[in-house]
């Protein structure tokens, strides 16, 4: 009975933190850093005030803000809480998802006729 208990204590925990984090729906609600997109060879980097996406091959590279995406919004993927966002320069839905226990952050991108991107992103 008391395992039961404390697993029901930390699932309420965890929901807890998962609810606090996705209050808010900004880009302060990741972790600020730089993380390898290795199937695309490019970095995401995150910071309060936007993402910015560099290929690593090319040195290209496109800053999202505030001012040029639509629809930031808290998302959920099971237990984990993230930011969602979406591009009509680029006509994708940006979803990042930041692992809290191992660093990592998944990302998936959505293009409507097109399967989803997924990549786990580790931290540079």
């Amino acid at each position: 009975m008391k395992k039961l208990a404390l697993v029901l204590v930390l699932l309420l925990a965890v929901t807890g933190a998962t609810q606090l984090f996705a209050q808010g729906a900004d880009f302060s609600s990741l972790p600020s850093g730089s993380w390898l997109d290795s199937n695309y060879n490019g970095t995401w980097t995150f910071s309060a005030s936007g993402i910015t996406i560099k290929c690593n091959a090319t040195g290209a590279s496109n800053t999202f803000t505030t001012s040029n995406i639509q629809s930031l919004r808290p998302v959920r993927s099971g237990l984990t809480a993230g930011i969602s966002f979406a591009s009509s320069t680029f006509g994708k839905t940006y979803n990042f998802y930041p692992n809290l226990t191992d660093g990592t952050i998944l990302l998936t991108i959505d293009r409507e006729g097109q399967s989803q991107y997924s990549v786990t992103m580790r931290k540079q």
